[in-house]
């Protein structure tokens, strides 16, 4: 199991007005934009923009991009985790987990996604 990605969730009210400055500072558009639950979401950089009115974004922190969600929920359930729900989005498959007093969303892209965000990093991380 690796973390090959981590984002900082920030709340906004206009994904395109907050995406211009992201979009200048870290020098190229945004990696990924989407719907999903309620939400409309964009990540540029390390940063993971939330529209809309998501109060299940707002109670746990993520997501941590992993490269095989199934191998990390086993060894936190091993650990005294407890599996708050799992999920399917555009981008790949996850769960919110909670352990330590915290829900953190641990989530595996899809190849397409893996491939487009991390390039050949993501062939790095995945062969070790």
């Amino acid at each position: 199991m690796t973390v090959l990605k981590t984002y900082a969730r920030v709340f906004v009210d206009d994904i395109p007005a907050a995406l211009v400055p992201l979009e200048q500072v870290y020098g190229r558009p945004a990696d990924l934009r989407f719907a999903f639950d309620g939400a409309e979401l964009a990540a540029v950089g390390d940063v993971l923009l939330i529209a809309g009115s998501p109060d299940s974004y707002r109670s746990g922190i993520g997501p941590l991009v992993v490269d095989d969600v199934d191998a990390t929920v086993s060894m936190l359930v091993d650990s005294g985790a407890d599996v708050v729900s799992e999920f399917v989005a555009e981008t790949g498959r996850g769960a919110y987990v909670h352990h330590e007093g915290v829900t953190v969303e641990y989530l595996q892209w899809n190849d397409d996604v893996l491939s487009r965000v991390l390039g050949d990093r993501a062939t790095d991380d995945r062969t070790g």
